[in-house]
């Protein structure tokens, strides 16, 4: 059974309410407001209209207008005295000139065109019965112009008393509308029900095509989090789900890169806490059974057991130290120092394993570089550097370390003549617990030195990376 919550579900439904919204505004639009709508429009056009016969009362083309807004509008307009006799009239299908009730001065009526038509008696339009609210309202009103709708809503009627002293009355029918309402109503019954029915199918197939790709991709990340770190991803619908599957891809291959050096770094860490326990514990048992009497075997010893432990304890605390880097952060107390003295101490540290074991750091370390950084933990950094050149350094035991200065910025670079990074390792070996060369010395290495480092440097806001050309070297830059 698909969950309701599922990401098929939710497009349908969505989708779904999107298409029956758009036709509830349609059916609103349509039918419900369409009256108002008109009737808006058609009283903005009246008033209009007024205006425009108003502007032209008293000239020669005045009848012209009447005719030519009467038509253009569908408007029926009258001009009478105020005795309520048609001086004039026209709508939008025929013009009538003069009237039953003819005012006094016969053929000098400025409202009669000199061609007067012969209507028989009762063929010429009598006044609407909205004529006389509209003389009412012109008595009571302050102003020459009054507009209004009619009590049974079936016409917009407006007028006003022109500057002659006559009466213009315009009216427009506002119920003409409504059979365009009820034929729309049912037709929007028809289209609305065939194209929701077809809406929802379509996004029933639109969720389906969607839903599968991205179904796929839970799966696979669901098999990535089992474990399986090669799972067959979805491509090809579309370019953000493609980006997702390359995405989930490069993850996959991050996190088996990670257990593999997690599971490296537990097998360093093991043999590397083993070999000075070892010791540790093979020299008391001597101290205890065979040199406790011989105190010059007995000195001996225990400085074997006191190194042993010296170095299982600091093994411990560069684990502890990047953990805590890890979750509080590098804490940094900065100030100006003398970066080629720093450089120059960290060396002198490596000079009696270097003495012990025929190791030759050379040095090119320009005098006077100061820079602006936290010295103990540059040290660090330095310490760390120079460590790991020598443990991946091929059999000539030689390393460089150098140090330039130039315009604001200083260089720290250490290299190996090792056999190199592989390329396909260089994006991961700042990572912790990674080790991508094997060891050269017997020295603890427990994945972390390079990790440090680059914590420390990214606190400093230091740029730093490796070039991998002839051996390793490493470098950063302040």
């Amino acid at each position: 059974m698909k969950k309701r919550k599922s990401f098929g579900v939710k497009l349908w439904l969505w989708f779904a309410v999107f298409a029956a919204a758009i036709f509830l505004v349609l059916w609103l639009l349509q039918t419900v407001f369409l009256q108002s709508f008109y009737n808006d429009m058609a009283i903005r056009g009246v008033e209009r209209a007024a205006k425009e016969i108003v502007a032209h009362a008293g000239e020669t083309d005045f009848t012209a207008v009447i005719d030519k807004a009467a038509s253009e509008n569908s408007l029926l307009v009258f001009v009478t005295d105020m005795q309520g006799n048609i001086l004039y009239s026209a709508d939008a299908y025929r013009r009538l000139y003069g009237g039953t009730r003819q005012a006094e001065g016969g053929t000098d009526n400025p409202y009669h065109s000199g061609d007067v038509m012969n209507w028989e008696k009762g063929a010429l339009r009598n006044l609407p019965y909205s004529y006389e609210s509209l003389i009412a309202k012109l008595k009571e009103s302050d102003t020459s112009r009054v507009g209004f709708i009619t009590e049974d809503n079936a016409a917009y009627v407006t007028g006003s008393v022109l500057p002659d002293g006559n009466v213009l009355y315009i009216s427009m029918p506002l119920g003409t509308v409504g059979g365009t309402v009820r034929i729309l109503r049912l037709q929007l019954v028809w289209v609305s029900v065939l194209s929701l029915v077809l809406g929802f199918v379509l996004a029933w197939i639109i969720s389906k095509r969607f839903e599968k790709p991205v179904a796929q991709i839970a799966d696979s990340a669901k098999a990535i989090a089992g474990g399986s770190f090669h799972p067959e991803l979805p491509r090809g619908f579309c370019a953000e789900l493609d980006e997702l599957s390359d995405t989930l891809g490069e993850t996959a291959l991050r996190l088996e890169k990670a257990q593999n050096a997690q599971r490296e770094f537990l097998a360093n860490v093991s043999h590397d806490l083993r070999t000075p326990l070892t010791m540790i514990k093979g020299y008391a048992e001597m101290v205890k059974d065979i040199s406790w009497s011989d105190e010059e075997k007995r000195e001996k010893d225990l400085d074997i057991i006191t190194r042993e432990a010296d170095r299982l304890t600091a093994l411990v605390n560069e684990i502890l130290d990047f953990s805590a880097m890890q979750s509080d952060g590098v804490p940094l107390a900065y100030s100006v120092i003398d970066l080629s003295r720093a450089v120059r101490d960290v060396i002198e540290q490596f000079a009696p394993f270097c003495q012990q074991n025929g190791y030759v750091i050379e040095t090119e370390i320009a005098d006077g570089v100061t820079a602006r950084a936290d010295e103990t933990q540059l040290k660090r950094v330095i310490y760390n550097f120079i460590d790991n050149a020598v443990n991946h350094t091929d059999d000539s035991k030689k390393i460089k370390v150098s140090l330039t200065a130039w315009g604001g910025s200083t260089r720290f670079a250490v290299t190996d003549y090792g056999k190199g990074i592989a390329d396909e390792d260089l994006p991961y070996i700042w990572d912790r617990y990674y080790t991508a060369r094997r060891r050269q010395n017997k020295a603890a290495v427990s994945g972390l030195g390079l990790s440090i480092a680059k914590e420390i440097l990214t606190a400093h806001r230091a740029r730093f990376g490796v070039d991998n050309k002839t051996g390793c070297t490493f470098w950063f830059e302040l």
